[in-house]
C-alpha cells in the first residue's frame, strides 16, 4: 500500500515511512521517536530523527492514499485542536483554548483539513498546520479622536475586506489544497461558528467554494425589501427585521416530534448588514413539550439554491474531523510526541493524521469485518511477536502457517474477535 506513494516520495524516505508506520501500528505505550525506534528493528533512532527533519509533501501523500477510496460527493472541513505541552522551548508554545477542558491550556495548537465522504460519512485528513499566537507589539500611546465618522472617509465595500489572522491562514491553505486536489465536485467548505461572519465568508468565496457555517442565535437578519422603491435617493435593500419567535409558517419546511422534543425547521433567504450578499438561512427550533423550554440554531450557506436538509447534513458531518483528532491522539502519537523543533512537530502531526487513512485502508483491503484501530494494532503486534516466539522454540517460520498462528494469537485481544 505504501508503494502507491512512490511517485510522491523518494525510495529511501518511502522505505523509512513504511518501517515507521509498521512500528506505530505494532507498538504499545507512548508513540514518540524513541518509542518508534524501539519497535522498529531495521531503523535507528538517528535515522528516525533524519526522517522527521525532511521536507515532506504530506498533502500529496495523503491525497494519493485517499483518492482510490473516497466517493464522489465530498465536502472540505477544517477545525482546530489543542495538544497539551509543558516546558518552555517547544515551537509555538502558548495558551490555547481546549474544548475538552473548557478553558485555555498550555500547549500547541493545530489546524487540520479533512475531506469528508458524504456517502460513507468518513473524514480523511489531508493537511495539518501548526498555529501560533500572533506576537503583540510594544504598547503604543493611543491617540483619541473625535466621536463619529472621520471627515472625508468613504464607504468600504465589505466584499473587498482585507483578511487577517485565522481567515488569512485558512484561505491560503484552501487555495493550496484546491490546486493539489482537483475535484470538480468539491463545492463546499464547512467550519464552525468562528466563520459565521463576513471575514469567514470572503475567505471561502475568494477560493471558489461555498461556505456552510453557523451564526449567533441573536444575529440581526433582514428579509430583502420587496416594497415600492422611492423615485429619488438610494434604493432600499433591507426589509423587515426577522423575529425568531414569530417566523411566518410559509418558511416552515418540516415539523417532527420525537421523545417529547418538537423540532421545526425553517428556511429562507436573508441579509445581514455586516455581511456582503444574501445568505441561505436554516433555523432549527427544538422545544421540550413537557417543560416548554425552547432553543434554536441558525445555520447558513452562501449557496442560495442549496436545500435545507443538505445544509444540516453537511454541517453535522463537520464533526467527523473530531474522530481524526481522537484517533491521532489516542493511537498515533499526536498527544505523545516530544519534538520541540518546528519541522519535526509539523512532520509528526501530519504523520499522526496520515496514520488515520493508512489504518483504514489496511482495514478495507484486509479481512476485518469491523473497523477498529485497537484490533488492527493487536494484529500487527501479534505479527511482530509470533515469529520471534517460534524462533525461540526452534520452529521454522512458514509464511502460510504463520498467518493462521498470528490470527489465532491476535484474536485474544480483538474487540470484534474477527480477523477474516
Amino acid at each position: 500500500m505504501i508503494t502507491e506513494l512512490k511517485s510522491k516520495l523518494d525510495k529511501k524516505s518511502l522505505k523509512q515511512l513504511e518501517i515507521i508506520s509498521t512500528g506505530i501500528l505494532s507498538m504499545r505505550g507512548r508513540v514518540t521517536m524513541l518509542g518508534i525506534s524501539r519497535w522498529s528493528e531495521r531503523i535507528s533512532y538517528k535515522t528516525i530523527e533524519r526522517f522527521f527533519d525532511k521536507k515532506i509533501d504530506w498533502l500529496s501523500l495523503k491525497w494519493k492514499l485517499i483518492e482510490r477510496v473516497i466517493g464522489k460527493e465530498i465536502i472540505l472541513v477544517a477545525d482546530e485542536s489543542t495538544v497539551s505541552k509543558s516546558g518552555k522551548v517547544t515551537h509555538g508554545l502558548g495558551y490555547f483554548y481546549s474544548g475538552l477542558q473548557g478553558r485555555a491550556i498550555k500547549g500547541i495548537s493545530f489546524l487540520s483539513f479533512s475531506l469528508v465522504d458524504v456517502e460513507s460519512r468518513r473524514a480523511y485528513p489531508v493537511f495539518t498546520k501548526q498555529l501560533r499566537k500572533e506576537k503583540k507589539g510594544k504598547d503604543e500611546k493611543v491617540v483619541k479622536r473625535r466621536v463619529g465618522r472621520p471627515k472625508g472617509s468613504k464607504n468600504k465595500n465589505s466584499s473587498t475586506l482585507r483578511l487577517k489572522g485565522l481567515f488569512r491562514i485558512v484561505g491560503w491553505y484552501i487555495g493550496i489544497i484546491r490546486k493539489v486536489i482537483k475535484i470538480p465536485t468539491l463545492q463546499y467548505f464547512v467550519y464552525d461558528g468562528a466563520f459565521g461572519n463576513n471575514g469567514g465568508i470572503q475567505t471561502v468565496r475568494r477560493n471558489g467554494l461555498h461556505l456552510i457555517s453557523k451564526l449567533k442565535k441573536n444575529s440581526n437578519l433582514y428579509f430583502k425589501f420587496k416594497g415600492k422603491q422611492k423615485k429619488r435617493g438610494r434604493k432600499r435593500i433591507y426589509g423587515e427585521l426577522i423575529d425568531y419567535e414569530n417566523i411566518d409558517d410559509t418558511y416552515l419546511k418540516i415539523t417532527k416530534v420525537e421523545d417529547d422534543i418538537e423540532v421545526k425547521i425553517y428556511q429562507f433567504e436573508a441579509l445581514h448588514k455586516k455581511i456582503s450578499g444574501a445568505l441561505n438561512i436554516v433555523i432549527i427550533f427544538s422545544t421540550n413539550l413537557k417543560t416548554k423550554k425552547s432553543t434554536h440554531t441558525v445555520l447558513f450557506s452562501t449557496d442560495l439554491k442549496q436545500k435545507y436538509h443538505k445544509i444540516i447534513d453537511y454541517y453535522s458531518l463537520r464533526f467527523q474531523i473530531e474522530f481524526n483528532f481522537r484517533d491521532a491522539k489516542q493511537f498515533f502519537g499526536l498527544e505523545d510526541f516530544m519534538n520541540i523543533k518546528k519541522r519535526r512537530i509539523h512532520n509528526f502531526a501530519n504523520l499522526s493524521m496520515f496514520m488515520n487513512t493508512l489504518s483504514f485502508r489496511i482495514h478495507k483491503e484486509s479481512g476485518f469485518s469491523n473497523y477498529s484501530v485497537n484490533d488492527l494494532k493487536s494484529f500487527f503486534m501479534a505479527e511482530k511477536y509470533t515469529p520471534e516466539v517460534l524462533k525461540l522454540y526452534g520452529k521454522k517460520v512458514d509464511d502460510i502457517l504463520i498467518h493462521n498462528t498470528i490470527s489465532r494469537i491476535a484474536n485474544f485481544s480483538l474487540i470484534h474477535g474477527d480477523t477474516g
